[in-house]
């Protein structure tokens, strides 16, 4: 093939060089394959036994909660002998069940009126740790699983985890795209405390995902001018960065609370409101989900010191084993200096704990290391984690999770693996940070298997 190369003048030092970088990747088209990706979003259906499962009931519940509902209850989509439902589909029927005061099982799980909104960051020092991919995929099954109003900050400067979420219609990786840092008023460099937008102008900063009742704000590079607005505020004597995060979401917070409860569903002569659904589903939030930067900046000291719980997914690798040590040791110096300066601030009283992730199955150098970890720190590691999987590289070609991966017929064992795994995870995962929640057994099946427990 005759390569096409268009003339460019050739770098003379680092700064030409970025410079020349940045015309090359203008002209090269960047956007079929991640427009391809937003066209396809969520377009993965789930099945009868997977609904059930992500409800905590039977698959012939399933039938009989369609009575009284017939006209909305999703009647799926048939290929076959299967019957299959979409992420949205899968939200209303558990609205229609959750609404119905007649039925024992509490199947709506959004926040009530006075309810704290509760915060959980995922935070590493190194890249390549599973970090985006755990923060992602808990942030699907929270919608999936529990029917929550999620969302999630992406507060990396490289906005990877904005490309699991981002569908047609988003505003994302343009000049006009709105991030953290908006919402969180350090747009100025001027020393001068964060000067927080308008609570209902936090709000539109927040952007419908295709997932229903999932919002994002974005990533995106200016985060990093986050960091120098912090440093100017410690240079004009305003020491309290660390709070800025903290602030801004309890500012947007006490002006959005839950309002809607499950039975303000049903309209006085029983029958499902869907327009009030509709509106509830953007009305709060349940649950804030950060998927933190690599690294440790003033900004990713201030997603970690807004969390109520702070997961921290890790290889069993040595070199990685090493930066979770200057990882803890770093934060624990920080919050050490907050502590000594301000000593009424409080941290995060949530569970906190290490995520094994990409773990060599069949490599008993990973499982040992993480039984050892465990002997010396108990439950601060995760007794489940992240195996690693074909199914992972071949959804993340597509910037999908599983839950949205539709795989090939060569695919479907290892997706439906990798499937369970995550669901392994995250089920574990809301156990410790959410034990409000019923979990769904899907944890407690994989220390069975892997510990005999």
């Amino acid at each position: 093939m005759k390569e096409n190369v268009s003339a460019v003048t050739e770098p003379a030092d680092l700064r030409d060089f970025m410079h020349s970088l940045s015309e090359v990747m203008e002209r090269v088209d960047t956007q079929t394959f991640r427009e391809d990706t937003f066209e396809r979003r969520i377009s993965r259906r789930f099945t009868k036994r997977e609904v059930a499962a992500f409800l905590g009931v039977d698959v012939t519940f399933l039938a009989h909660g369609a009575k009284g509902d017939v006209d909305l209850f999703p009647s799926g989509q048939r290929s076959g002998r299967e019957v299959t439902f979409s992420a949205e589909e899968v939200g209303l029927i558990r609205a229609l069940l959750g609404s119905k005061t007649r039925l024992k099982r509490d199947h709506m799980h959004w926040r009530q009126p006075g309810d704290p909104l509760k915060v959980i960051a995922f935070g590493a020092l190194k890249g390549g740790t599973g970090k985006t991919l755990s923060s992602a995929h808990f942030a699907q099954y929270l919608a999936l699983a529990y029917g929550l109003r999620v969302g999630v900050i992406d507060s990396d400067p490289q906005a990877t985890c904005s490309l699991y979420f981002a569908g047609e219609g988003m505003d994302v990786f343009s000049e006009t795209s709105r991030t953290v840092i908006d919402f969180m008023g350090l747009t100025a460099l001027d020393g001068k405390p964060p000067a927080l937008p308008a609570a209902a102008d936090q709000d539109t900063i927040w952007q419908q995902t295709p997932w229903p009742g999932l919002r994002m704000i974005p990533g995106g590079m200016d985060i990093m001018n986050g960091d120098m607005a912090l440093m100017r505020m410690v240079q004009g004597g305003n020491s309290r960065i660390y709070a800025a995060l903290s602030e801004a979401l309890d500012h947007w917070s006490e002006a959005h609370p839950p309002k809607t409860t499950a039975a303000d569903l049903r309209r006085d002569d029983g029958s499902f409101d869907l327009d009030r659904y509709q509106a509830a589903l953007v009305e709060t939030l349940d649950v804030i989900v950060i998927d933190q930067q690599p690294s440790m900046t003033f900004m990713q000291m201030c997603g970690a010191v807004a969390a109520d719980s702070l997961v921290v997914p890790m290889t069993m690798k040595g070199f990685d084993l090493s930066t979770l040590s200057v990882y803890a040791s770093s934060l624990a110096s920080y919050l050490d200096v907050i502590s000594e300066a301000d000593p009424d601030f409080g941290f995060g009283t949530g569970d906190h704990f290490v995520l094994p992730s990409i773990v060599q199955g069949d490599n008993e150098k990973d499982v040992f290391q993480i039984a050892d970890l465990r002997a010396h720190g108990g439950d601060m590691v995760a007794q489940v984690w992240y195996d690693r999987s074909a199914a992972v590289a071949n959804a993340s070609e597509q910037y999908m999770s599983i839950y949205e991966y539709t795989p090939p017929d060569g695919r479907k064992v290892s997706a439906k693996t990798f499937l369970e795994n995550a669901n392994a995870v995250n089920d574990y995962i809301v156990t410790r940070a959410l034990p409000h929640l019923p979990d769904r057994s899907f944890a407690a099946q994989f220390i069975s298997d892997r510990w005999g427990e």
